[in-house]
């Protein structure tokens, strides 16, 4: 099994072991490889994403896109319209709106995402980088782990939207074709789960099946149903062997990356 390490600044490190998987090695050999090639990482922790940091990056993209948001009532409503927005603009791939956007949208992304779950740092930790870095993951080799546990190591989702397990959960079906994407690109980031979760559509995938061919019966007859299966569940390739240390980390009142080692 391939082992790592993550280090937070004035922390101990934290220690991964990723599975004895094709995917997790080639996980590995990618995350080490842009590591060596691209020194620029992003970590970001949700307790920076306040409200106020919130509403000043809606005020930029207001004046980039024109987006018309009422960032003082942030209720599901709301807060799906400006997911919407998000989907639309970069659905396909960042590549589509110019550079000097990407990080304000990102960061306008994970802002609001960190407001949704009350700046407690969310269900993850999550290192990445901005590049196009990464491989396919054929449906045979998707892990389609049922749940998630406190320390696992989940591969970053590649897209802005979510995977149709996901978009069941939140019964979003104003447009799947949009909003689902399978998880079929490994980008070299690093999700640490902070939170236990259980895929729902496992616990009955009779209600999972009728959910989408009642809501999205065009997104079926494209994808097929076989293919929305072989993609559903938790990309989880390793996890944390020291959960202890990771449980300690989560008492800092701020994180600040430092470094990986191999």
């Amino acid at each position: 099994m391939k082992q790592f390490a993550i280090v937070y600044k004035n922390c101990d490190y934290l220690e991964i072991e990723l599975d004895n998987t094709e995917l997790a090695c080639n996980y590995f050999d990618l995350i080490k490889n842009t590591y060596q090639n691209y020194p620029d990482i992003i970590c970001r922790d949700e307790k920076y994403y306040t409200l106020d940091v919130f509403q000043n990056l809606a005020v930029q993209c207001a004046n980039a896109f024109n987006w018309d948001w009422d960032t003082t009532n942030l209720c599901l409503e709301n807060r799906t319209l400006m997911h919407k927005d998000i989907e639309n603009l970069v659905g396909n791939g960042y590549e589509h709106i110019p550079e000097e956007y990407d990080e304000l949208v990102h960061n306008t992304h994970f802002a609001l995402h960190a407001l949704e779950t009350g700046n407690d740092r969310g269900p993850w930790l999550q290192i990445e980088w901005w590049n196009d870095e990464g491989f396919y993951i054929a449906p045979e080799d998707y892990p389609r782990k049922s749940k998630c546990k406190f320390g696992d190591i989940k591969l970053q989702n590649p897209f802005v939207g979510h995977n149709p397990a996901f978009v069941y959960g939140q019964n979003d079906f104003t447009d799947v074709d949009l909003t689902c994407k399978f998880h079929d690109f490994c980008k070299p980031g690093i999700n640490i789960m902070l939170q236990d979760y259980n895929s729902s559509p496992f616990n009955n995938l009779d209600n999972y099946k009728k959910w989408f061919h009642t809501h999205a019966p065009d997104f079926v007859k494209k994808h097929t149903w076989k293919t929305i299966l072989e993609y559903t569940g938790e990309a989880i390739v390793g996890r944390v062997k020291n959960v202890n240390t990771l449980q300690e980390l989560l008492d800092k009142p701020y994180l600040k990356f430092e470094k990986l080692v191999f």
